[in-house]
């Protein structure tokens, strides 16, 4: 492995003989601690599956989360408990494709220990095991594995543990140490490999991986003075050149990808990466299911879409917790029949313009013969005319006109972010957050460029405050018992925020290179400042969602609030259900609550509407001139049928 340049000599190293509970929590640190680092190179190089940038956010979180798991465990857990805690952490809180191949990878690691002779420590030959064990079951974890990702990169450190074991140096029996060294060389020459491969400068989720792996080598060699005990000073002292002084290994092989972030093109042309993904939405959740539906899951979302994971250990009761992820076009279809589901979350990969110019799409009911003047238009239309009407009536001051987004880093500023001793917060947008117990709007609300939230709780509306990478967000509640779980996610993270402003959990290993206060770390959950709108069903949030739409760039957190209240207190809404659904009880209540001057009516039907509702719904409204009709197959539990007008 290189030396570190300028730091001369690498000092005497006690490298363990075997990986107990200890060297795990201070590798798990560690690796949380770069990774913070590097966050923004990684996520520059962010090409493939999806041109997203947000790698190194995804594995930052991903690693956040598996050090927190390890907080209230008892110091003295061996290396058994402390990888399963980890895995189970990791798998808990995966963000995105790399991150739920991370947790994966330490999923392996923890089932390696569990089945070690000596639960409590890792000896050489079973180090080499675990990594092989990475390998195949990170391959194994995705539908369509391509190579010259972090699968190649995880394949290569294996091989090169494996030489280590099977071929060490004369006189010098293989040791923990010099299996982890080899493991990261051949992670950093396979990194290189994969530049030029359509994947960006190389692969960002193999570059993430790699340096976990780093960290392991530098943790296991490093001088027994930076070893780290609760709430000691590090070597170097904290932040950056704390952090480099004892990871010297990693700081080379950081400079190695900020050399090739230069050199190279970010986010180079999605057509030139084989295997790229194309489908428009992601979508992640847990599942608590037994391994067989975990396994039917997986076989249904690889005919809907690609980059599938399903991660997860199973007890001894062939029950566990999977963390699932899926690029795909249906959203509703990727949900699970079987198990349950919690933290369902669905983004928008491939944002578009939501206020288009397009034709009439033609009624789901077939030509209407009255010719009156009510009809349905579509979604995209629904917003587009909604801006026509406020461009004809608001004249807007060229100063007030949106400012072009800038464009993505350069390689130049990728490598100047590698190396500032201070960089700003890295994202001043506003989140939105859009909640809903309605599975056929969650396409509409993404589309709008909100974080989508289906059957929200506390936990569902911090994740993806998390997902946001936004230092606010407004929320947008379905019913009082989201507005309540929303309240109550705010107060936890104005909690945990003003708490990392005065002070952190001691945790051996952990600096405030990593975990520093939630206020300048929008990434870090702590850090987002949540705002409760006034939207109490899903007509609102719809209403909302569209009002929003494209403005979180250029708002106040405030202002946003407010266009999102303006536009949910326009709405009239009607609640119905049972009796009172029936197609012809909708209609009569439509036309009474019809004014001369409304212009537009949407009705969302539940999953116990009659299919004729949409059909009467429309033509009630057909005797009010100019009258716009949007109806949604929502398909919430209740209200059965529910009608909104404008």
């Amino acid at each position: 492995m290189a030396q570190p340049d300028g730091n001369g000599p690498v000092p005497p190293r006690a490298v363990p003989e075997a990986i107990d509970g200890a060297v795990l929590r201070r590798w798990l640190a560690l690796a949380e601690d770069v990774a913070a680092e590097v966050r923004d190179l990684v996520d520059s190089l962010n090409v493939f599956p999806v041109p997203d940038a947000d790698t190194g956010t995804n594995v930052l979180l991903t690693l956040r989360s598996a050090c927190d798991a390890l907080v209230h465990l008892p110091r003295a857990a061996d290396a058994a408990q402390v990888s399963r805690a980890a895995a189970d952490g990791a798998v808990r809180g995966a963000r995105g494709n790399s991150g739920l191949l991370i947790s994966q990878a330490l999923a392996a690691l923890a089932d390696i220990c569990a089945q070690a002779p000596d639960p409590s420590r890792l000896r050489p030959v079973e180090l080499v095991a675990a990594y092989e064990r990475m390998a195949s079951t990170t391959w194994a974890a995705i539908s369509r594995p391509v190579t010259g990702t972090l699968l190649s990169v995880a394949r290569d450190a294996a091989a090169a543990a494996r030489a280590a074991m099977e071929e060490p140096a004369p006189g010098a029996p293989a040791t923990a140490g010099s299996i982890a060294s080899a493991a990261a060389l051949g992670a950093q020459e396979s990194v290189v490999e994969t530049a030029g491969l359509g994947h960006g400068p190389v692969d960002a989720g193999g570059a993430a991986f790699m340096l976990l792996l780093t960290c392991l080598s530098d943790t296991l060699e490093a001088p027994l003075e930076t070893t780290l005990e609760a709430g000691a000073q590090p070597q170097g002292g904290r932040g950056r050149a704390g952090l480099w002084a004892r990871a010297p290994y990693t700081a080379v092989a950081r400079q190695m990808l900020a050399d090739l972030a230069e050199g190279g093109a970010l986010h180079g042309p999605a057509s030139a990466a084989r295997g790229i993904s194309t489908g428009e939405f992601e979508v992640m959740y847990l599942l608590e299911a037994t391994a067989a539906q975990a396994e039917q899951l997986r076989h249904d979302l690889e005919a809907l879409g690609d980059s599938v994971g399903v991660v997860g250990t199973p007890d001894a009761l062939g029950v566990g917790l999977y963390q699932v992820h899926v690029h795909t076009d249906a959203p509703r279809a990727a949900l699970p029949r079987q198990g349950r589901a919690r933290q369902i979350c669905i983004h928008h990969l491939h944002p578009t313009a939501l206020v288009v110019a397009t034709d009439e799409p033609p009624s789901p009911w077939g030509p209407r013969s009255s010719g009156a003047a009510g009809h349905v238009v579509s979604f995209e239309r629904l917003a587009a005319r909604r801006a026509e009407r406020k461009a004809h009536s608001v004249r807007t001051h060229p100063s007030q006109a949106a400012m072009p987004r800038p464009a993505g880093p350069t390689p130049a500023a990728a490598r100047a972010a590698a190396h500032s001793p201070s960089a700003p917060a890295r994202d001043q947008r506003v989140g939105v957050i859009a909640c809903t117990r309605a599975p056929g709007l969650i396409e509409q609300l993404a589309r709008s460029g909100a974080a989508v939230v289906l059957d929200p709780d506390r936990d569902g509306i911090m994740r993806a405050a998390g997902d946001l990478g936004a230092p606010q967000a407004i929320v947008l509640p379905c019913d009082p018992a989201c507005t309540e779980a929303a309240h109550e996610a705010a107060r936890v993270l104005a909690a945990r925020s003003a708490a990392a402003s005065v002070s952190r959990p001691a945790v051996p290993g952990r600096t405030a290179a990593g975990r520093g206060s939630g206020q300048n770390d929008p990434h870090q959950p702590e850090g987002i400042q949540l705002l409760v709108c006034d939207t109490d069903d899903e007509a609102r949030v719809l209403a909302a969602a569209v009002a929003v739409a494209g403005c979180s760039g250029e708002a106040e957190v405030s202002d946003l609030a407010r266009r999102a209240w303006r536009a949910a207190a326009r709405l009239r809404t009607i609640g119905l259900s049972g009796a009172q659904a029936e197609p012809e009880a909708v209609a009569r209540a439509i036309a009474s609550a019809l004014r001369p001057d409304d212009e537009l009516l949407t009705v969302i039907t539940g999953r116990h509407a009659s299919s004729d509702v949409g059909l009467l719904s429309a033509g009630a409204a057909g005797a009010t001139r100019g009258m716009e009709v949007a109806v949604h197959a929502g398909g919430q539990e209740a209200p059965d049928v529910l009608i909104a007008i404008e």
